[in-house]
């Protein structure tokens, strides 16, 4: 009779998981026994936990189905949560596998080994469901319904634990199930009263989300926004759900002076996919006449924004059947020409007064059309969340979901494992950088290879930009750093030390011609955010 563990191991395959992240320990060693058998499954052996979840999350975010981390009980297990946060507020399907103590053990306070009362409760705000089986019986039906919740509906985490003393236990015989992902293209709400609205505005607008592009519809955006004459504004992650030079792309939302200015000239607004949140847009004094909300749910809807139409279900059918109404109830049109004039000119006026721009048009040129930037919370990242212009869906991956530091280099290893001829690049401050800096051991292990620009500026730039605005001074933000390309040589990653735009381009376009591992230390100083002035 088949274990527990292996046939846990086989649904995890049936599903399309190919990858998985983790650290084996004394409560989970029963399920990598299991995986030794399971060749087609390929373990990243991770040196932290935190890290292990972030690349997850990014390996989730490459499209290649759902990222699987696999921790221990109750220490093990809570690294996971602050990278779980930030996979719950961006969408992204992460499997956060864990294990409790012995299942009669469990909530009897006996000081067991890892030993944690209501260990899945930690996980009810950062996780859409946390299963719990209890019962050697229970796991596999749950392993299912757990796959199935990843599918369907709006993405994101799951957590999965499992009592250390079931893996080697016999699994009943079970009948083998359908993993292939539904298609289900069902909406809810008044299409016709939507298409109305949006077909007779003088002026729509279209707000795209991470949740269009967590649906793959940007295709279907565009398309709706030349029917419509619409322009696309989205936040710094949906970035490039339509492509950044296309006539009716205006990039980041959260961007003051012409984009806010078009945004108020709004007099229709379709937001899809999308949470309108206070941090992007409510806070900004932006308005949004005449809404029609489209999204997974209603779960946030008329948070920030009172709408006059909700649509909820697959943003596909939603986003497709609009195209096709407007396209009979209006001709092609549109208002956003002479913004897209002062943008272009915006633009070239803050490239001639702030260095920033420069060194992100130099990492924008060294990268190919279709490669994946993944950025930090750092301070280029933010003006990259601005002027970084993406052609692609995930053309730009971020953070933005928590704003957690620490995301881009891990996030970047998951991301190029699904992805692996897919060029990517990350960037990060070497604050973000040394919580996971372990990890280049990992690319070594298993052959991943990107080029990872550290900006070393020897403090955590942003907190002490934000103390000198508010308070007049810095306090407690310098920071020691070791010699980076000896530190880089160390795990046999090769490093170069840059300090121009130029010198940037160069080393990010040679080190992506290897294939290999490579650091870039961009020794360079950005002491102030876009934030406040753009």
């Amino acid at each position: 009779m088949e274990k527990v563990s292996s046939a846990f191991a086989g649904e995890l395959k049936k599903a399309g998981v190919r990858h998985l992240f983790g650290i084996p320990s004394i409560h989970n060693i029963g399920f990598y026994d299991a995986l030794r058998g399971e060749p087609a499954m390929t373990h990243v052996l991770c040196r932290h936990e935190s890290s292990a979840t972030h690349m997850a999350d990014g390996y989730a975010r490459g499209g290649a189905g759902p990222g699987v981390v696999v921790t221990s009980t109750g220490p093990g297990a809570a690294y996971m949560i602050p990278p779980l946060m930030e996979a719950w507020w961006s969408s992204s399907p992460v499997f956060a596998l864990s294990t409790n103590i012995a299942a009669g053990r469990i909530g009897k306070k006996t000081g067991v080994l890892h030993e944690i009362e209501n260990q899945s409760s930690m996980f009810a705000p950062v996780t859409r469901e946390q299963f719990c089986p209890r019962g050697a019986e229970e796991v596999i039906p749950m392993t299912r319904d757990a796959l199935r919740m990843m599918r369907e509906g709006r993405p994101g985490p799951v957590f999965f634990e499992v009592p250390t003393d079931l893996w080697d236990r016999d699994c009943d015989e079970h009948e083998t199930a359908d993993n292939e992902r539904g298609v289900h293209e069902q909406c809810e709400g008044d299409l016709d009263g939507a298409a109305v609205i949006l077909a007779r505005a003088e002026r729509p607008l279209i707000v795209a989300g991470t949740g269009a592009l967590r649906a793959g519809i940007g295709t279907a955006v565009k398309a709706l926004a030349e029917v419509l004459g619409a322009p696309v504004v989205t936040n710094a992650e949906a970035k490039g759900v339509i492509p950044e030079d296309h006539e009716l792309a205006f990039g980041n939302a959260a961007r003051r002076g012409v984009v806010r200015d078009m945004i108020r000239s709004a007099t229709a607004v379709l937001a899809v996919g999308t949470r309108l949140r206070n941090v992007d847009y409510a806070r900004r004094g932006v308005t949004m006449p005449h809404l029609v909300h489209a999204d997974f749910d209603d779960r946030f809807m008329d948070r920030n924004f009172p709408a006059e139409i909700r649509l909820t279900g697959s943003l596909r059918a939603i986003t497709d059947g609009l195209r096709e109404r407007v396209g009979q109830a209006s001709g092609e049109k549109s208002w956003s020409s002479e913004f897209r004039r002062r943008l272009d000119e915006e633009r070239r006026a803050i490239a001639d007064e702030r260095d920033e721009p420069a060194f992100v048009d130099a990492i924008r040129r060294a990268l190919p059309r279709d490669s994946s930037l993944v950025i930090d919370n750092t301070m280029l990242g933010y003006w990259s969340e601005y002027f970084y212009d993406s052609y692609r869906e995930g053309g730009l991956v971020t953070a933005k979901g928590s704003s957690i530091i620490g995301f881009g280099f891990p996030a970047a290893i998951g991301l190029k494992l699904a992805r692996p001829d897919h060029p990517v690049a990350a960037v990060t401050g070497d604050g973000g950088f040394f919580y996971g800096a372990q990890e280049l051991s990992t690319c070594i292990r298993h052959g991943v290879g990107f080029p990872l620009v550290v900006v070393n500026d020897g403090a955590f730039g942003i907190i002490d930009y934000l103390q000198r605005l508010i308070y007049g001074q810095g306090h407690e933000t310098s920071l020691i750093n070791p010699d980076l390309r000896s530190f880089a040589a160390s795990f046999g990653v090769p490093a170069d030390r840059v300090h121009t735009p130029d010198e940037l381009e160069q080393a990010l376009a040679s080190s992506l011609g290897t294939g290999r591992m490579h650091l870039i230390e961009l020794e360079a100083s950005f002491p102030e955010s876009p934030f406040v002035r753009y």
